[in-house]
């Protein structure tokens, strides 16, 4: 060894062996890498943990700094050199996150820091540590791909899932509201809510809301009305929870808005064959009778006076067997329309069955004379449905016979009440035409 390798090694010695004993305390990959002014490149030290860090001794990466430098990620191999030579050029800090590929394969996630100077001869010396930052870039990397599966999720689904702010305001609302409701995502973030609920429906949905703040739970579901872009309407029911922060105060609300107008326009049509008859439209046996109890109570509540109205049509049976049940339908049609046109819009109506028709006429005070009040209504209604009727070609003339029972005069139950009528009409068949309306007033064992 000449004179001059004698006087470097002791200095090198005092500078590196402080650092070495610093470097056995820390967690940091510690290095001082030199490039030379023909670009390459030499650690002047490597910090005892390279080989934990890297599965390569410390020695060997000063003896070859390739060792290390070649297992620089592909991916980060372009970036962290011309950074690094920007950054040598001006003399200023360089800071970059990179991946090691360990010779077993493994990678390590670096955060690395070093300061360039440059030296007499040229050369830049980096001076400069390094963070394993492996654990924090794997958590990242599982939350940026649970976040793309989610957003996948989302953007997939066929429900509306959306954000709400605690004052209403929509922050986010998932890209399937174009296609269930029109407008795209972008013209719905950032209004509130009531922009696009029915108004009829508001209360109700800033109730569930408020239960959600005061269980802090998911609290059931709720159904409400929505516009369409187009102006339409439709029906949505919503399961929402609250996310609140640490001290319990609410961040916003989390939801997914089902379309279900289609299983509402279906549950009409069973409710409306459930409830009205399919011919006229008018309310079947099952819907009058639940109605008709409403309206018994309501009367006994106000001290009211009801006129069920029983209604045969005459001379229907013939046009069956004349001209067929299809003109009779028609028929029993124009019935039911006329039936409409001529009572008023508190009165309730509905088909027995066949050619029977009910009528409940309301609202009679029971302090005046009654007569005066009910058969100037149930004779209007016997003439308009003993007009002639048109059918096609056909010039068809029938009349009805009505028989009248009041509540709660005649009777406080319905089935009696309606019996009673049923009896009246009976006793209106066997009379002229013009006193057809028979009132069913005196006790039922004086009737034949």
């Amino acid at each position: 060894m000449d004179k001059r390798s004698e006087l470097v090694s002791p200095s090198t010695e005092q500078l590196f062996g402080p650092l070495a004993e610093l470097a056995r305390h820390l967690p940091c990959f510690l290095y001082q890498l030199k490039q030379t002014p023909d670009q390459q490149f030499h650690y002047v030290y490597a910090s005892e943990n390279a080989e934990a860090l890297f599965g390569i001794p410390a020695q060997a990466i000063m003896q070859d700094g390739n060792l290390l430098l070649d297992r620089i990620h592909p991916a980060d191999a372009e970036r962290v050199y011309q950074t690094s030579a920007e950054c040598a050029a001006q003399l200023k800090p360089w800071h970059a996150e990179l991946r090691i590929i360990r010779p077993d394969q493994q990678i390590v996630w670096l955060e690395a820091f070093d300061f360039p100077r440059q030296l007499p001869d040229g050369s830049i010396l980096f001076s400069g540590f390094a963070n394993d930052i492996s654990q924090r870039k794997n958590a990242e990397l599982k939350l940026q791909q649970s976040e793309a599966e989610f957003r996948a999720l989302v953007e997939s689904a066929n429900d509306i899932i959306f954000t709400m702010l605690p004052n209403g305001t929509l922050d986010y609302v998932s890209p399937c509201w174009q296609d269930i409701l029109g407008s795209h995502p972008t013209e719905v973030m950032g209004k509130t809510f009531d922009h696009f609920v029915h108004q009829d429906d508001l209360e109700r949905c800033f109730a569930f809301m408020q239960s959600l703040l005061l269980t802090a739970t998911q609290h059931g579901t709720i159904e409400y009305r929505i516009f369409h872009k187009n102006g339409q309407l439709r029906w949505h029911t919503s399961t929402a929870a609250p996310i609140l922060d640490t001290d319990g105060s609410l961040i916003k609300y989390v939801g997914i808005a089902r379309d279900i107008t289609e299983q509402k326009l279906q549950n009409l049509e069973l409710a409306r064959q459930a409830y009205y008859d399919p011919l006229t439209g008018l309310a079947n046996r099952t819907l009058f009778h639940k109605m008709l109890e409403q309206q018994m109570a309501l009367c006994q509540l106000r001290g009211d006076t009801l006129a069920l109205l029983f209604i045969d049509l005459d001379r229907f049976k013939p046009i069956n067997d004349c001209y067929g049940h299809a003109i009779g339908d028609v028929v029993l049609q124009q019935v039911a329309q006329r039936l409409h046109q001529s009572t008023r819009a508190a009165d309730l109506t509905g088909r027995l069955s066949g050619d029977e028709f009910v009528v409940a006429l309301t609202g009679f005070t029971a302090s005046q004379s009654l007569v005066p009040q009910i058969l100037p209504l149930a004779s209007h209604i016997q003439q308009q449905l003993s007009a002639p009727y048109q059918v096609a070609e056909h010039h068809l003339d029938i009349s009805c016979s009505v028989g009248i029972a009041l509540f709660p005069q005649d009777s406080l139950d319905q089935q009696q009440l309606l019996h009673l009528a049923d009896i009246a009409m009976y006793q209106a068949k066997k009379r002229p035409a013009q006193a057809a309306v028979v009132f069913c007033q005196a006790p039922v064992a004086e009737r034949p």
